[in-house]
């Protein structure tokens, strides 16, 4: 074999052992906990002290995410920002939030985590499982969305999306934590073949 053919075949090798897709490095790198720090950030300075009045929560689709494959949890993560994004996209007026902290919150989440979760999730093709927990987060994100509607967006109701949202982040940041685990041990596993 000639050193063109031989270096070809290590770039090859070299090149396979690596995540599934280039947009999911965004998440082994740790550029996704970073934002997801940001944003928590931000969500907190925006507002204050968060309500003390709780919505449902949906624990038993997190539970359940926590032991599916990699790629649901990407795509999880995707549906899940995307509809916080959606959510914020409703009547604001009657928050008394600070304009800027909210502004950079909403620009870090539909930005570049919504982007780059979007991309990484579109290499992996989806599970009867992950339309099924989609459907489920699609309703407890209806929900949300009537409880500020019925409330006549008040501020209150917002305060209680506020800390709904911040459960849902510190929730998105553990299963990226895991997932960055699970994704550096799949990339050694595969070096070692």
């Amino acid at each position: 074999m000639n050193a063109k053919h031989m270096w070809i075949c290590l770039f090859l090798v070299f090149y396979s052992a690596q995540s599934p897709c280039t947009a999911c490095t965004w998440i082994t790198s740790g550029e996704y906990r970073i934002k997801s720090k940001e944003s928590l950030s931000q969500l907190q300075e925006m507002g204050g002290e968060f309500s003390q009045v709780y919505i449902t929560f949906p624990f038993k689709v997190y539970a359940t995410i926590m032991t599916t494959k990699a790629d649901d949890q990407v795509k999880f993560l995707a549906e899940v920002t995307e509809q916080i994004s959606e959510l914020f996209n409703a009547d604001l007026d009657a928050v008394k939030w600070k304009e800027q902290a909210l502004d950079h919150f909403l620009s870090i989440l539909k930005g570049r985590q919504l982007k780059e979760l979007k991309n990484c999730a579109a290499s992996y093709p989806e599970t009867k499982e992950q339309r099924h927990t989609n459907m489920t987060l699609k309703k407890h994100f209806r929900k949300l969305k009537r409880i500020l509607k019925k409330a006549n967006y008040s501020a209150d109701s917002w305060e209680q999306i506020r800390r709904l949202v911040r459960s849902h982040l510190m929730r998105m940041d553990i299963i990226a934590s895991n997932l960055k685990s699970a994704m550096d041990s799949q990339v050694k596993s595969n070096l070692f073949i």
